[in-house]
C-alpha cells in the first residue's frame, strides 16, 4: 500500500514535469520539510496559517500559528514560532492554550553553484513550554526539545528537490525527522508534494509518516497565499488528515 502511494505520487510528478515548464520551487511553509533558503537581510517573512490535524483520538486546531522570521544577514535568519491550540479528543471537552515557543537560527553555509550543485545550511531550534497548563490538558509535551537538522537543496531539470534529516532532543525516547520535497515553480503558483517522516530512535519502524501535497499562489508583491493537505502513508495510522491554510507577508 505505501509503495502504492508513492509510485502515484512520483507518478504524478513526472506527468506534470512532461506537459509543462517553470522553475524550480522550494520547501517550508506549508510543507513540513525545511529548505535551506534564507530571508534577505533586514527583511521579514510573517507566515500566519490555520492547522489542522486528525487523529484517531481527535482533532487538533492551530488557530492560528504564527511563524515569524527576520534575516539577520545574508545567510543567517531568525525564526520565532508559536500557535495557540485547540484540542477536540472524541467524548471529551475541548481544551485550549498556547503551544510551544519555538525559536531558530538557520545558517545556510553553502549556497548551489556550477561546482557544487547542492546548497546546506543547518537550522537549530530549541523548544519550550509558555504554560504549564498546556501540558497538563494535553495540548504539548512537557518540554524542552532541542531539534538539530541539516538541510539539502538542489535542482534537477525544471525540478526543486530538498530535504532535512534531524535528531530532536527531548524527554523520554529522542526522535529522528526526515523528509523530501519536489517542487515546481509555474507562471501563477508553485506546486509542492513531500514524504516526511518523524520516529523515536529506537524504532524508526514507529515513525508517523506522512504525505502531503502544496501550492504557493502569489496575491500581491508581498503576499503569498499558503495551502497544503496530506495524511499518513500507513493505512489505519496517524495523522488521518493534516492541513495548513495561510497567509505569508513578506517585506
Amino acid at each position: 500500500m505505501i509503495r502504492a502511494k508513492i509510485l502515484a505520487c512520483v507518478g504524478a510528478f513526472v506527468f506534470i514535469w512532461a506537459c509543462y515548464s517553470g522553475s524550480f520551487a522550494q520547501g517550508g511553509p506549508p510543507m513540513i520539510t525545511d529548505d535551506t533558503e534564507t530571508i534577505p537581510k533586514g527583511h521579514f517573512e510573517i507566515n500566519t496559517a490555520f492547522t489542522f490535524e486528525r487523529t484517531a483520538d481527535g482533532r487538533l486546531f492551530g488557530t492560528p500559528l504564527v511563524d515569524f522570521n527576520y534575516g539577520l544577514s545574508s545567510r543567517l535568519q531568525l525564526k520565532i514560532e508559536m500557535p495557540w491550540l485547540v484540542l477536540h479528543n472524541h467524548g471529551q471537552r475541548g481544551v485550549n492554550g498556547a503551544g510551544n515557543l519555538n525559536i531558530g537560527m538557520r545558517w545556510r553555509f553553502r549556497d548551489e553553484r556550477e561546482h557544487h550543485r547542492v546548497a546546506l545550511s543547518i537550522y537549530p531550534a530549541l523548544e519550550f513550554n509558555i504554560k504549564n497548563s498546556s501540558v497538563r490538558k494535553g495540548l504539548v509535551d512537557k518540554g524542552p526539545e532541542f531539534l538539530l537538522p541539516l538541510q539539502w537543496q538542489t535542482t534537477v531539470g525544471k525540478f526543486g528537490i530538498n530535504g532535512d534529516v534531524g535528531y530532536r532532543f527531548k524527554r523520554g525516547t529522542d526522535e529522528m525527522i526526515y523528509g523530501v520535497v519536489i517542487g515546481r515553480e509555474f507562471k501563477r503558483f508553485e506546486l509542492l508534494g513531500e514524504v516526511h517522516g518523524t520516529g523515536p530512535t529506537r524504532s524508526l519502524s514507529d515513525s508517523e509518516f506522512v504525505y502531503n501535497l502544496g501550492s504557493r499562489v502569489p496575491l500581491t508583491s508581498h503576499t503569498t497565499l499558503l495551502l497544503s493537505a496530506g495524511k499518513s502513508l500507513r493505512r489505519h495510522f496517524d495523522p488521518r488528515f493534516i492541513g495548513y491554510l495561510g497567509i505569508q507577508v513578506n517585506f
